[in-house]
């Protein structure tokens, strides 16, 4: 009967071979022996003799699989680009049997595909409108779901956390239109609510005409993550010493100038107008050390509460113009040149572009040494759809020598005695977090100009004026009576309004809305708080402006006075409100 069994085998048109959980070959067929040169090789694994591979696959079922299940496959050899169909089946509890079909490439069925896929060691997503149609076993060991509770899901809402989920819409969307291949960082959240980031490639596979789907794959890399922010850890720790040392250094400088203000203020005591001038010029000083204090606090935390406030340029230089002047001296004039821009907003707040003026005057003044000319002038360029305010700060100093311009923004470079060589290091990370760049040109005997391109918000010309139907507002408040008269006397004043009662019906309908100015929202809705219903629009609409409703008075004290008004609403304050902004 065996050999009977045996000879069935043999006359079989499909490799046979029965291997035990150890994964040797126990038996092979005819066909299988001759196909695999089973006997003639050294390797009694399966692995080594149909994949040439050293250890089996880490997805292999042969353990696992039961006498109720088989499993249908493809294996390739690699080595001689040979493809088969592989059917493992339950023998006995301590064997399983292999069936092998060769089959050639070019009749491939696309059932492979999914065998790569569930076998990559990264996760995948087919999408379709929004919603899971597919997930790979990596997805399921690295965020722990099954598949029941994954497939039919919105992607965002059920795996990426709210402050993420406009960013990932708008990359999703963006990948669809364009029908482009986009890479993104994407946070997801595991089963257990812990957050994992994965360095995700998008793109759309069409079907068919009237069907088309994204394909969402990628790494997780949330330890390399973590080891980059201990790295940088490392290196704050051990450049902070010579930091700490340029800001004495600059902290004594202060110190000096206030002294010499005091010191003319004894001199000149009966004439109260030069009293009043350098009581005026030591209060500048002090705003130049509260400035050098925020610095050491930036140095130690992220730039994103610097990136989330803004600044009006033109307004900043006129205003600091004196202290700037008093800084480089009176045998050096300082000149602003604002190219018929009457108002311009740009990233960071007055403190951050005191801070980055100041090291740029203190350098043009060193360059300089006696007398001369530095010309802070302002331009605008818009570059790969993105658009920038130009600042040019051109002093006619000495120069920069060719071998060291590479050198400038490196950390500890300097050719002064007392420098501490990160001024412009610090200076230029600053810009780059604020998704901007510097440039520098200079000539030795001429002077140099620094340019910086920075982020526009915002630019109005000298004769244009806001018109209030230019402004789209976002009108949320729970309150209707509330709502329904701020929105017909919004509209009286020409602005177009979009009124809601809740976040969840801004959220909702936000797709089909054009792109909001600002946004009225009470600090305290039902579903939402007002401050996070901001952060999310604001990370889709980067130039959002809010003011917040509350009857709290309390709150009055943790917001800046033109972000929030108290209920009662006075309508007059409100339009003032909404005016300054905008100007």
């Amino acid at each position: 009967m065996k050999k009977l069994t045996e000879k069935l085998l043999d006359n079989l048109n499909s490799a046979v071979i029965l291997i035990n959980l150890n994964y040797e070959i126990v038996y092979a067929n005819k066909k299988a022996t001759k196909r695999f040169r089973i006997g003639k090789r050294k390797a009694t694994r399966c692995y080594e003799i149909i994949h040439k591979q050293k250890e089996p696959c880490a997805f292999c079922p042969v353990k696992s699989l039961s006498s109720k299940n088989r499993e249908i496959s493809f294996c390739f050899s690699v080595k001689e680009k040979d493809f088969f169909e592989a059917e493992l089946t339950y023998f006995d509890r301590k064997h399983r049997i292999i069936l092998l079909k060769e089959v050639k490439a070019e009749k491939l069925p696309s059932d492979i595909v999914f065998y790569v896929v569930e076998r990559i060691p990264a996760i995948v997503f087919f999408i379709k409108n929004g919603k899971i149609t597919y997930v790979n076993r990596s997805v399921l060991r690295s965020l722990g779901y099954s598949p029941e509770e994954l497939i039919g899901k919105n992607i965002v809402k059920l795996l990426v956390p709210p402050d993420e989920r406009a960013r990932i819409e708008k990359h999703l969307e963006k990948v669809l239109k364009k029908g482009e291949d986009e890479s993104s960082i994407f946070i997801l959240r595991n089963k257990k609510g812990q957050l994992r980031t994965f360095l995700c490639y998008c793109f759309p596979v069409k079907v068919s005409i009237d069907k088309e789907f994204l394909v969402v794959s990628g790494i997780d890399i949330t330890e390399f993550m973590e080891i980059k922010a201990k790295l940088e850890s490392v290196h704050k720790n051990r450049t902070f010493s010579e930091f700490l040392r340029g800001l004495v250094h600059d902290f004594n400088n202060v110190l000096q100038r206030l002294e010499n203000h005091l010191k003319e203020i004894e001199k000149d005591i009966h004439n109260p107008e030069n009293i009043q001038k350098n009581i005026e010029l030591a209060r500048k000083i002090l705003f130049s050390w509260i400035d050098l204090n925020k610095l050491l606090l930036d140095y130690t935390r992220e730039i994103k509460g610097v990136r989330e406030k803004k600044t009006e340029m033109i307004s900043f230089l006129k205003e600091n113009l004196e202290f700037f002047q008093l800084i480089a001296g009176e045998k050096i004039h300082i000149s602003l040149d604002f190219n018929y821009i009457a108002k311009v907003w740009i990233p960071g707040d007055t403190s951050f572009w005191r801070y980055i003026f100041l090291n740029f005057i203190s350098n043009a003044k060193d360059a300089i040494r006696e007398s001369g000319y530095i010309t802070i002038k302002l331009g605008s360029v818009k570059e790969k759809d993105r658009k920038y305010l130009i600042i040019s700060i051109r002093d006619t100093g000495c120069g920069i020598p060719e071998e060291n311009i590479k050198k400038i923004f490196q950390p500890f470079f300097t050719t002064k005695e007392k420098g501490s060589g990160l001024g412009l290091f610090l200076i230029k990370s600053h810009i780059e977090n604020l998704k901007g760049k510097i440039e520098v040109e200079s000539k030795l005997g001429e002077g140099t100009t620094f340019k910086i391109y920075i982020p526009l918000i915002d630019i109005k010309y000298i004769g244009e004026e806001v018109q209030n139907n230019e402004i789209i507002i976002y009108l949320v408040e729970d309150e209707e009576d509330i709502k329904k008269a701020l929105k017909k006397l919004l509209e009286k004043q020409n602005y177009k309004v979009y009124d809601f009662s809740s976040g969840k019906e801004v959220l909702e309908r936000i797709k089909d809305l054009p792109s909001p100015q600002l946004l009225i929202t009470d600090l305290n809705l039902m579903d939402i708080k007002g401050q996070e219903l901001y952060s999310i629009l604001k990370e889709k609409f980067p130039e959002l402006e809010v003011i917040y409703l509350t009857g709290d008075i309390f709150a009055l004290a943790e917001f800046p006075p033109e972000r929030i008004l108290l209920k009662p609403i006075n309508f007059e304050d409100l339009l003032f409100k909404i005016k300054k902004l905008f100007i």
